[in-house]
């Protein structure tokens, strides 16, 4: 059963970086005959691999056509920051007066690690992860952990749209250095000027977006 999961885990993430990364763009046709023959991997953790990119809002599964990768959606989009941006600045102002040197140095570690790969978009699929590791280590102190659970899900839904905005000019520059001011704030316990900074980086990557709308899908 343990080793099922493991494989069926192992395929979720070899497949929504294919899809992160637009090696499969939107619309493509997701065959699991063709799948599993091309990853070598039978039909029930393949299947629950789909099932899994379904409900984190990467496919839709469509009789007789298997998994279907979505459209980019603009009003999705600009949804999905505007939820991060209430969810988040809100847990980080409960979360300031409780971090821990723990949490300062596992956000630090995570925002060095997503420096160095974040500028080969190759591995931008990798990048977003670790950009959710920086945030989520600087909002665990606030212990609420059901309102943590919906914005990791919400990060993974935004993960095809931060790499459509962190590939347009300056924008990783820009991340680097609001990720660097939110952390520096954090070790000083400035929860208004932390806050402050997460509010503009947030807001800022949906400001972005809204330029792009006619890239978008719908």
């Amino acid at each position: 059963m343990i080793n099922r999961l493991t494989v069926a885990e192992q395929a979720f993430e070899i497949l929504k970086q294919r899809i992160i990364c637009e090696q499969y763009p939107s619309g493509y046709q997701l065959r699991q005959d063709e799948l599993a023959k091309d990853m070598g991997l039978s039909r029930i953790p393949l299947r629950e691999a789909l099932l899994r990119l379904q409900a984190e809002g990467f496919i839709d599964l469509v009789a007789h056509k298997g998994g279907v990768v979505r459209g980019l959606s603009f009003a999705e989009a600009i949804e999905l920051f505007e939820l991060r941006l209430l969810l988040e600045t809100d847990l980080l102002a409960k979360a300031i007066p409780l971090l821990s040197d723990e949490n300062l140095l596992a956000a630090e570690k995570a925002l060095n690690a997503f420096d160095q790969l974040a500028e080969d978009h190759d591995k931008l699929s990798n990048a977003t992860e670790l950009n959710w590791q920086f945030h989520y280590w600087l909002y665990e102190p606030a212990g609420k952990i059901e309102t943590i659970k919906i914005l990791r899900k919400l990060h993974s839904n935004s993960e095809r749209y931060l790499r459509k905005q962190i590939l347009q000019e300056n924008a990783f520059a820009v991340a680097h250095e609001q990720h660097f001011q939110i952390l520096q704030h954090c070790r000083n316990r400035d929860s208004k000027a932390a806050v402050a900074e997460l509010s503009q980086h947030i807001s800022g990557v949906f400001a972005q977006l809204k330029g792009m709308q006619a890239d978008f899908d719908s």
